[in-house]
């Protein structure tokens, strides 16, 4: 083959590549697919500009004290976390039910921290106003997955015992739980608010957990904040992924240690779906655990807080503490 034929088929497959990649934009554009954006979190902590500090085991954890939290809307709410980096449940000088019977721990992500809400409107602050003779505990931290929620447990347990050990699950935790791609993308921005560090669990070959820690970091695909095409090759990536890591499956055994740890202390344990886990329940149910479905339609105006943020309302939260201390009251504290 001679220079002039080599360069003349060069031109021609750049040609078709250029052509396909054009056509593919076309496409996956009028699609709605579109090349990746950063979307920087504008959110202003007062006092302070953070949020989080480096946690030894967990990664991260609250800055202790009392914040205001206003989103890039203008809106704002007020955050009080206790010196064990926890947000509280009752007043800090109020007076406490003598001779309480007991804890009630729960555990979870965003949606049991009450991220976008006040204190008062919390449902774990709710339950315990309906439940005053024991104190609730809200162990719930923005981010954190089931493999937080384990390890939570672990490091309380050497301290206290609990009456009751809530485990509120969602379906999103279970990225969370193996730190796949799709959890690294989500999370990153996050990082100004605070050091961001990730406990996060595989499966191996026998079906055991390994354990690992990581920076939170993502790593972009080359070209997708340029074209759809790569962003779209991107996300396809991230699915194959997710699938390959089992991130449901580790779930579902990472909520078994736990129910395994608290038989083992005697603690009463129990799953709420508070966001499309009703797979989760099942297994739950399977394995003898006691479960209830605490989730509401967060799509409904009245369960949210848009136009400033999508997680759940004050109405959305007095519907999880209804629900779950009706359960509470009727299985587990008869």
């Amino acid at each position: 083959m001679n220079k002039k034929k080599a360069l003349f088929y060069v031109i021609y497959l750049v040609i078709l590549a250029v052509l396909f990649v054009a056509g593919a934009e076309i496409v996956l554009r009028s699609k709605g697919i579109k090349p990746w954006r950063r979307h920087d979190v504008l959110v202003q902590v007062d006092p302070g500009g953070k949020f989080y500090r480096k946690h030894a085991t967990l990664g991260y954890s609250h800055i202790p004290g009392r914040f205001t939290v206003t989103l890039d809307s203008g809106y704002s709410f007020n955050v009080n976390h206790l010196p064990n980096t926890l947000r509280i449940t009752q007043p800090i000088n109020g007076n406490r039910e003598p001779n309480r019977k007991g804890e009630i721990w729960v555990f979870g992500c965003s949606f049991t921290h009450g991220w976008s809400i006040n204190d008062e409107e919390t449902y774990p602050w709710l339950l315990q106003e309906q439940f005053p003779e024991y104190d609730v505990i809200n162990f719930g931290v923005s981010g954190y997955g089931t493999i937080h929620s384990l390890l939570q447990f672990q490091e309380a347990l050497k301290m206290k015992t609990p009456k009751i050990a809530v485990l509120t699950y969602a379906k999103f935790h279970d990225p969370r739980n193996t730190f796949s791609r799709t959890q690294r993308k989500g999370i990153t921005p996050w990082n100004y608010l605070g050091p961001l560090i990730q406990p996060y669990t595989r499966m191996d070959k026998k079906g055991g957990l390994q354990y690992f820690v990581a920076d939170v970091e993502y790593r972009e695909f080359p070209l997708m904040r340029y074209l759809a095409l790569a962003h779209f090759v991107e996300m396809k990536y991230n699915q194959f992924e997710q699938n390959r890591l089992q991130s449901y499956a580790v779930s579902e055994a990472l909520i078994n240690e736990m129910a395994v740890l608290a038989k083992k202390h005697g603690v009463k344990f129990m799953v709420a779906n508070i966001s499309g886990g009703n797979a989760m329940l099942e297994f739950a149910e399977k394995n003898g655990i006691a479960n209830i479905d605490i989730s509401v339609d967060i799509s409904l105006p009245e369960n949210n807080n848009r136009p400033h943020d999508s997680h759940p309302s004050a109405t959305a939260n007095q519907k999880y503490a209804d629900r779950l201390s009706k359960f509470l009251r009727n299985k587990l504290l008869e």
